[in-house]
């Protein structure tokens, strides 16, 4: 299982491909398998290299660490493994991640794909988000279960505005995985509530960007999508039919067609 020690924690990692290279930053509560249905597509233009974040998956845990200290693992990752500066996909909690990368890094990052983003969504909550949140802490606060708050916040995420969820169609491997990242899923839920990176961080980023945005997400994402163009009015958006929040398990083809260069 190849691992890298970065800044204290290991760091699961695999890649697949040759070309230019491109991280993959997993959104909260997943972990590097979920972009299985995507990489073959992907390998066949960069050198793809997909990692577990602190605290998910295989790789080790820094309870008290915050988000911030993700984007300094990825730089350490890339450093680590020779791929600075890479492409940098962020999905969702891992679109943050990768927007303070961005800015924190801009030598590490060559162009930023953010995959819905959850950006400063306390700060534009809708009323499905705070229910969501609602239940999630009931689970977590009086039952004392992270694993079903963070089953709550996934199926929630993964809603299609046209019905159903595309968590309870995944693997049961995978959704297993993700039930025992209840601890890690609940923990950066609260610190996603902190407006983070901050407003000037974000209007910073002068790579190209590019957000993928999908058809069927709840509206949180959409508006969540909206705040970071405002802010980086260069960035470019795209909308994937078909597809919800989990944009690269809904519609894999669209989604790596909008990550590959035209030119391809």
């Amino acid at each position: 299982m190849p691992t890298a020690t970065v800044n204290g924690v290991e760091l699961y990692y695999e890649e697949r491909g040759s070309g230019p290279p491109l991280l993959l930053m997993h959104g909260t509560g997943a972990y590097a398998d979920l972009w299985n249905p995507v990489l073959d597509g992907l390998a066949r233009t960069y050198r793809v290299i997909a990692y577990d974040r602190r605290g998910f998956g295989r790789s080790s845990s820094a309870p008290r660490q915050g988000l911030a200290a993700q984007a300094k693992d990825a730089v350490a990752l890339l450093k680590a493994l020779g791929a600075a500066p890479a492409a940098v996909v962020g999905w969702s909690g891992g679109g943050v991640v990768a927007l303070d990368l961005a800015a924190s890094a801009p030598e590490c990052v060559s162009e930023l794909f953010l995959a819905e983003p959850a950006a400063h969504m306390s700060t534009h909550l809708t009323r499905s988000a705070f229910a969501m949140q609602t239940r999630a802490s009931v689970q977590r606060y009086l039952r004392r279960s992270p694993g079903a708050a963070a089953q709550t916040m996934y199926r929630w995420a993964s809603g299609s505005t046209s019905g159903g969820n595309t968590f309870d169609t995944l693997p049961e491997a995978w959704r297993d995985q993700m039930t025992e990242n209840g601890p890690s899923t609940v923990r950066e839920m609260d610190q996603l509530l902190r407006p983070f990176p901050s407003r000037k961080a974000i209007r910073s980023i002068a790579c190209p960007v590019t957000i993928l945005e999908g058809e069927l997400s709840d509206p949180a994402f959409k508006i969540a999508d909206a705040f970071v163009k405002r802010l980086i009015p260069h960035a470019k958006v795209i909308s994937l039919p078909g597809a919800a929040h989990f944009l690269h398990i809904d519609q894999p083809q669209l989604w790596v067609d909008a990550i590959t260069p035209a030119s391809t």
